[in-house]
């Protein structure tokens, strides 16, 4: 008999603040090799080392992407990301169109 064990998450992926790679990647709609580029490029934020372990923020993707959809701008010249807001302007976008 041969038991394989897996990493279990306690909640889903919508519920968690950070990702692995593959599921940042499918995060922000795109492949791996993709999310690779974009992060080696600096569009998308790198990782965090969080006990070993490479992870992604669900925020600073959140505000990667509104800077590149132009709902949100960075902060000074030469500052990829704007400062960490509790609410994204894409929450309250989401929140605004929950109901429609």
């Amino acid at each position: 008999m041969m038991f394989t064990a897996g990493l279990i998450h306690a909640l889903p992926p919508s519920d968690r603040r950070c990702f692995d790679r593959k599921e940042a990647a499918s995060y922000v709609c795109v492949s791996v090799g993709t999310f690779d580029r974009l992060v080696e490029k600096g569009e998308l934020p790198g990782p965090l080392l969080l006990l070993g372990r490479k992870v992604w923020d669900k925020r600073s993707l959140d505000r990667a992407l509104d800077e590149m959809s132009g709902l949100e701008t960075a902060s000074a010249p030469g500052q990829a990301f704007a400062p960490m807001t509790t609410e994204t302007p894409l929450d309250v976008w989401r929140r605004a169109n929950a109901e429609n």
